[in-house]
């Protein structure tokens, strides 16, 4: 099995486009998959792997898109085979979400036996991204004006896991329009994702990335722990101080390096995430508002509305009747 991508220059006056193919076994791939071509250098890929089963695709790439990719759940094992990440294996899980360009290279991905995976990744070209950027390249690290460049530089760079990057995914995924009305709402969302990554990519302060304190892959692990802990409870989240303990790390480590692992403060990340709850909960028209808003351990109706109505710009109620088609 195979994927094989590359940017094919178009004819004279006309944009570049994404060449993207994938050879799979029979019955590999869940109903779920499919790749729309947005705009010629715009192309939406979602690959779902189903789970119990062994699959390893092997993927060549020769000129390069720039890659948005996205771990909706289970996970991939990548492998790559050449350039400065040759014979590395990144295992990418539920949550995991990056912007990467690697020209000529060539590797494999092995999916989960057990889980399978679930993959949205959003296929540009450098020439696209230029377009956005040509007038003031002054921000922009050096690393992505090489992208610009088209030149042969691998990059690779991991975003925070963040619920409202969940919600934008969810909304692609399960999408009722049709036709032109489903294209136009696509791009708008893919749009949207674009924007978020690279504002978070190109949008840190140098400094502070000097600043960071450096994670261990334990400390990793324990703030990941710490982050399941903290949603475990809704109703009663335990406190920073009592999270730290419970994971075995120091309080500030851990206030720190949440921020770097998932891109907010602690409690930050735990109301966006229980109103991302909420929202999946409405969608799904099994619960009422009142329920909703009592199962992410909102005591009062109100104050839940009013997060909710700040979070995503509607009354509880509107969503679940508007959005429940997504």
């Amino acid at each position: 099995m195979k994927y094989q991508f590359d940017v094919v220059n178009g004819a004279e006056g006309r944009a570049h486009h994404v060449d993207y193919r994938v050879e799979a076994g029979q019955g590999v791939m869940s109903t779920a998959s499919r790749v729309i071509a947005l705009r010629p250098d715009l192309l939406l890929n979602i690959s779902a792997v189903r789970p119990g089963i062994e699959a390893k695709f092997k993927f060549e790439i020769g000129k390069a898109p720039v890659q948005f990719g996205f771990v909706v759940s289970g996970s991939n094992r990548c492998t790559y085979y050449d350039g400065a990440l040759k014979n590395q294996t990144h295992l990418l899980k539920q949550g995991c979400n990056g912007i990467y360009y690697f020209p000529e290279t060539s590797g494999a991905l092995e999916s989960d036996h057990d889980s399978g995976v679930f993959v949205v990744s959003i296929l540009t070209t450098p020439l696209f991204l230029d377009s956005y950027f040509k007038d003031d390249k002054r921000k922009l690290s050096c690393a992505f004006k090489k992208i610009m460049a088209e030149q042969k530089e691998q990059f690779y760079w991991r975003g925070a896991e963040n619920p409202a990057k969940m919600s934008l995914l969810l909304q692609i995924i399960q999408n009722k329009y049709s036709d032109g009305v489903q294209k136009m709402f696509l791009e708008s969302r893919v749009l949207e994702l674009l924007a978020w990554q690279l504002n978070e990519c190109l949008g840190a302060d140098p400094d502070e990335n000097r600043n960071k304190q450096s994670l261990r892959t334990k400390d990793v692990e324990r703030i990941q722990a710490a982050k399941e802990l903290l949603v475990k409870d809704f109703e009663n989240p335990p406190s920073v101080a009592m999270l730290a303990k419970l994971v075995g790390i120091n309080e500030k480590k851990l206030k720190i390096g949440f921020k770097q692992v998932f891109g907010r403060p602690v409690f930050e990340y735990f109301r966006e995430y229980r109103l991302e709850r909420a929202r999946e909960l409405l969608v799904s028209g099994d619960v009422t508002v009142s329920e909703a808003a009592y199962q992410i351990g909102y005591q009062s109706l109100s104050h839940f509305s009013r997060a909710f109505r700040e979070r995503y710009g509607l009354n509880p109620k509107d969503y679940g009747r508007v959005r429940g088609g997504f």
